[in-house]
């Protein structure tokens, strides 16, 4: 396989020391608070140092970001790098036949070289948008590439390969066997967890009940007791699929069957989420359980509009994810913050979810849903400096004093303001521009790669 040139291997300590000075800071703190005219110093990969006028250490490189906003690097916490490259090949589908006659083809067809590149692509669009970690739910050909490319594209999260072994229209590249599956997924743990520095932590990624055996998840949750490395699935999307899961056990639910093979007694983080039952709520609040809201996947898929307040009242918690290019078909955060605000507006009344509390769903509280709440998600001292800075030199991100500046970033702001981009302490994005990364190039041999996964591919597109 042919990886980019980068430096892979740094960790949040070999970055450059950093000051970005004199900037309005969104701290995304437990209080909310708004910093004027604040410098925020980042020391071996953390923030040292919030203030004013504060001394700039011998060696550290000064950024000058009067007008302009610091604040988080924003959370997804479900994103499918792997099928980057399937943008606009899947449409006009509802979820199932999605799946079946374009995607589980489509992503039968990678290789690691393929994945690499894909993975690669789609990193790439996420540091542009300001995300900074993410949640991937990972591929079952090619896992090894995609894990490569996360690793060299700087990003801070968690990955893993995707787990399946049985189901309607899964393809033969997909339906491992179990034993086979299982030994794969911790071979590919144990080389990666911990990976890019520290920046990459492993995680379980079953697809879903409708493709994975009893026995696939027995072995998952024992997976989860040796390992201690969380369960990330999807649930509850469409209806269809709950009623095709009821029906393949025995009329059990989602929830019900989690709770049976003992799935929810572990650190469980669910995407979608859209038809979760109130009477399911204060079971889920006492359990290690988070909702990943991805609404521009649920618009387009005509899945529904999850209850983001509904959940959050009842003391769980919401992160938000794009999910993956060809179901949304863009990675932005930014518009999924948007979105998941005004869509709550519509279901639960104006000012039912404030412009903080969107903008903490891919912050603070998206990194607590999966599990890094005390690593990253604002701006306090000792936490990763995994900083956005957006330029407010814009005409939408204009406002008046009295404008509170969460709303501003949350029905204003675009991947269009974003300026740079800090993980660990590293720039990767500055100037808008990828630092470490050659887009020319991705993009090039993602092209390359499309055309090698069409041909494997048991799908005419």
């Amino acid at each position: 396989m042919t990886m980019m040139l980068g430096e892979p291997g740094l960790s949040d300590s070999d970055g450059t020391d950093l000051l970005l000075r004199g900037g309005t800071l969104l701290t995304l703190d437990d209080e909310g608070r708004v910093l004027r005219s604040a410098d925020l110093l980042i020391e071996r990969g953390r923030i040292s140092c919030i203030g004013a006028g504060v001394e700039v250490p011998q060696g550290c490189r000064v950024l000058d970001v009067a007008d302009h906003l610091v604040l988080p690097g924003l959370v997804q916490g479900h994103v499918h790098l792997g099928q980057t490259i399937f943008r606009g090949l899947a449409e006009g589908r509802r979820l199932l036949d999605w799946l079946e006659e374009r995607i589980w083809p489509l992503e039968a067809g990678h290789d690691d070289e393929s994945a690499y590149w894909c993975s690669l692509l789609g990193a790439a669009e996420c540091l542009l948008g300001g995300t900074t970690t993410i949640q991937d739910i990972g591929i079952g050909p090619g896992a090894r590439g995609l894990m490569k490319a996360f690793v060299d594209s700087g990003l801070r999260g968690l990955a893993g390969q995707c787990l399946m072994d049985e189901g309607s229209g899964l393809p033969s590249a997909l339906a491992g066997d179990t034993h086979e599956v299982l030994a794969a997924c911790e071979r590919l743990g144990e080389e990666f967890e911990g990976a890019g520095g520290g920046r990459l932590d492993y995680v379980l990624n079953p697809r879903f009940i409708l493709s994975c055996s009893d026995e696939l998840w027995r072995g998952i949750g024992e997976l989860n007791a040796k390992h201690g490395w969380p369960i990330h699935t999807h649930a509850l999307e469409q209806k269809e699929e709950s009623a095709a899961v009821a029906a393949l056990k025995n009329g059990r639910g989602e929830i019900e069957y989690f709770e049976e093979t003992g799935i929810l007694a572990a650190d469980l983080r669910i995407a979608h989420g859209v038809w979760l039952e109130r009477k399911h709520l204060p079971r889920l609040a006492r359990a290690r359980f988070s909702v990943v809201h991805c609404p521009s996947s649920n618009l387009k898929l005509g899945s529904g509009i999850a209850d983001v307040v509904g959940l959050r009242a009842a003391g769980i918690t919401v992160g938000l994810g794009a999910d993956g290019a060809p179901c949304n078909n863009d990675l932005d955060a930014l518009e999924e913050i948007r979105l998941a605000a005004l869509l709550q507006q519509l279901r639960n009344g104006p000012g039912s979810l404030s412009g903080l509390d969107a903008l903490r769903l891919a912050t603070s509280e998206g990194a607590r849903a999966i599990g890094m709440g005390d690593q990253i998600g604002s701006l306090e001292v000792g936490k990763a400096a995994d900083i956005l800075v957006l330029s407010l030199n814009r005409p939408e991100l204009w406002g008046g004093e009295s404008v509170d500046l969460h709303d501003l970033v949350v029905y204003a702001a675009s991947r269009a303001a974003v300026r740079h981009v800090t993980v660990g302490g590293r720039l990767l994005v500055e100037d808008a521009r990828l630092v470490h990364l050659s887009l020319e190039e991705i993009r090039r041999r993602a092209s390359s790669s499309l055309a090698g996964v069409l041909q494997r591919s048991p799908v005419a597109v």
